[in-house]
C-alpha cells in the first residue's frame, strides 16, 4: 500500500487514469480471474486447478474445481434493458486421463444452484470433453468447449455462461508468443417438431508486436436460429465484427498499463423485420497494480460511441448511443492454496443515468492423482 501512495503522490497514476478516463470513462464488467474453467477470462487452455497440470501420460486424476458467483447489475430507467442479480455456485468434479501425450480426455458433470431456489440443483449437465495439443500452445477441443472467452462483451455477454449452463461444440485455443486465438462452434439448441435450431460461431484473434506491447485485435461472431423441420418458422442471424488495436504502457515497478480503441459493425436479419446495420466505437484503458505477491488491482474504464448496435448475444448497454464506465477489481490469488478471491464494481454513465454493477467471486480448484505422477503445469494467462 505504502508503494502505491507513492504513486499517488508523484501523480504518475493519477496522469494514466486522466487519460483512460477523459470523455468519462475497457472494464467491460468482465471478471479477471485466471485459470478457471468456470468462470473469469483466460487464454489457452485452463486446468482449473492453479499450480497443477495434467496427469502423466497414461495417468488418471480427479480434478474438482468450484465457483461462488455474485454479481448485481443494478440498472435502473434504461428502456428495454433490465437490471439482475446472478448469486450461483458451480461445480466440475472430473476425471482426467490422459490418454497420450498430446491427448487428454475428461468425463464429469456440471453442477450448479441459483443461491435461493427451491430446487437442490439448477444445473446437473455431463461433462465431456476431448483436448488434443496439435502443436506447442495450439489446441482443439471437442465437447463441454471452455466459456472462458476474452471476446468483447458488446459482442457476447460475459454474465451467459451463468444462464447458458455449458457450451458444446468444437473450439480452438492458442496461446503463443505472438498469437492468440478462441475460435468456436457452440450448438445451443438442437432442432426438433417445435423448436428452432440455435448455434453461434465466433472467432477472437490477438497479434501481439514488439515485444507484446501493440496488439492488434479481429474479432467475430455469427448467431443464428432457424432450421428446416421445425414448425417455429424462426429464421433470424445476428452478425458482429470487431476491428481494434491497443498499447502496452510500462510503468514503474509493478505497474502496467493498456491503452486501446475498439471498432465494432453489426448487421441483424429475420424473418419478422428487414436487415439492419449498426455500429460503435470505443475508447478504452486499463492499469494493474501489483500490491504485494498474489495481490492484483486493475483499474479500467472506457467510453462507447453507438450508432444502431444490434448484437443478440452481447451486452445490451452496447445499443446505446452513449456509454462509459470506470471501474476496479481487486484479485488474490494466495500462493499454493488454489484459491482466488476476486471482488469489484463498475459505474456506469448512460444520457442523464448512473447505474452501477459489483461483483464478489471465489474459486479454487485441486487435482489428486490417482495413478503417475504429473507434469508440470502449463502456461495459463488473463485478457
Amino acid at each position: 500500500m505504502e508503494r502505491l501512495r507513492n504513486l499517488l503522490r508523484g501523480g504518475c497514476l493519477a496522469a494514466v487514469i486522466a487519460a483512460v478516463a477523459a470523455g468519462a470513462a475497457g472494464a467491460q464488467e468482465a471478471s479477471i480471474i485466471p485459470g478457471s474453467t468456470l468462470t473469469g477470462v483466460n487464454a489457452g487452455v485452463p486446468t482449473g486447478c492453479p499450480g497443477q497440470g495434467w496427469p502423466a501420460a497414461q495417468g488418471l486424476d480427479l480434478a474438482v474445481e468450484s465457483a461462488v458467483v455474485f454479481k448485481n447489475l443494478e440498472l435502473f430507467s434504461l428502456p428495454g434493458i433490465l437490471g439482475r442479480t446472478y448469486f450461483l455456485y458451480l461445480a466440475a468434479p472430473r476425471l482426467r486421463y490422459r490418454a497420450a501425450g498430446n491427448l487428454v480426455v475428461e468425463g464429469g458433470m456440471l453442477l450448479g444452484r441459483n443461491l435461493g431456489d427451491d430446487e437442490a440443483l439448477d444445473i446437473h449437465r455431463p461433462l465431456l470433453r476431448l483436448v488434443h495439443r496439435a502443436l506447442p500452445g495450439v489446441q482443439v477441443i471437442a465437447g463441454t468447449l471452455y466459456p472462458t472467452h476474452w471476446i468483447h462483451d458488446g459482442i457476447l455477454d460475459d454474465v451467459r455462461k451463468y444462464k447458458t449452463e455449458v457450451e458444446e461444440g468444437f473450439q480452438l485455443r492458442s496461446d503463443r508468443v505472438h498469437y492468440q486465438t478462441d475460435t468456436w462452434l457452440n450448438w445451443r439448441v438442437r432442432e426438433g417438431v417445435v423448436r428452432a435450431e440455435e448455434f453461434e460461431i465466433a472467432s477472437c484473434h490477438r497479434l501481439r508486436l514488439l515485444r507484446g506491447i501493440l496488439h492488434l485485435e479481429g474479432q467475430f461472431m455469427w448467431s443464428h436460429a432457424g432450421g428446416q423441420i421445425s414448425s417455429s418458422g424462426l429464421v433470424s442471424q445476428n452478425l458482429m465484427y470487431l476491428a481494434g488495436a491497443s498499447l502496452g504502457l510500462p510503468g514503474p515497478g509493478s505497474v502496467t498499463g493498456r491503452i486501446g480503441f475498439n471498432h465494432l459493425y453489426s448487421r441483424d436479419d429475420s424473418d419478422t423485420k428487414p436487415l439492419t446495420t449498426g455500429g460503435g466505437k470505443e475508447l478504452w484503458g486499463h492499469l494493474d497494480l501489483i500490491l504485494r505477491r498474489g495481490v492484483l488491482a486493475r483499474l479500467g474504464g472506457s467510453r462507447y460511441w453507438g450508432d444502431g448496435l444490434e448484437s443478440g448475444l452481447g451486452d445490451p448497454l452496447y445499443g446505446l448511443d452513449d456509454y462509459s464506465q470506470l471501474g476496479v477489481n481487486l484479485l488474490l490469488r494466495p500462493a499454493g492454496s488454489g484459491l482466488a478471491i476476486e471482488a469489484g464494481f463498475v459505474k456506469q454513465f448512460t444520457d442523464d443515468h448512473r447505474n452501477l454493477t459489483y461483483q464478489l467471486s471465489m474459486t479454487w480448484g485441486r487435482s489428486f492423482s490417482l495413478g503417475r505422477p504429473r507434469l508440470s503445469a502449463p502456461a495459463e494467462t488473463g485478457s
